[in-house]
């Protein structure tokens, strides 16, 4: 009788990563600064500052973000609370919890999200 391998499954679907992210995993908590020239999936908690200037990042499914926000492209999927400034689009998905404002070029908020702050648009 073979065994069978137990993994804990990504909480973004890898086919919903973007193309060659790195990947903040489920069990990672950080507080603090993260500056990059590259996309990122966060899945573990993350409290902080987060400078991706050129760059998206995806909160997934099921993750507490807490942060000041600075990127080219912001999908929430998780929750997040605190400031964002995204220079070309933002995405609230039906699954996502947002709480503070926003400062973007495009949005969009699917039904069923939760969103309490305010939004500016504001084109790059």
């Amino acid at each position: 009788m073979a065994k069978e391998e137990t993994r804990s499954k990504p909480a973004v679907p890898d086919h919903l990563h973007p193309p060659q992210a790195s990947r903040f995993g489920s069990t990672l908590s950080f507080n603090g600064s993260l500056e990059g020239q590259e996309d990122i999936v966060i899945e573990g908690r993350y409290k902080g500052k987060i400078s991706l200037p050129s760059s998206s990042l995806t909160i997934a499914r099921g993750t507490k973000v807490e942060a000041e926000v600075r990127v080219r492209n912001l999908i929430i999927h998780g929750q997040l609370t605190g400031t964002v400034s995204a220079s070309e689009r933002t995405a609230i998905s039906e699954t996502a919890q947002m709480s503070g404002d926003i400062q973007t070029a495009k949005i969009s908020i699917s039904n069923g999200a939760r969103f309490k702050g305010g939004i500016k648009i504001e084109k790059g």
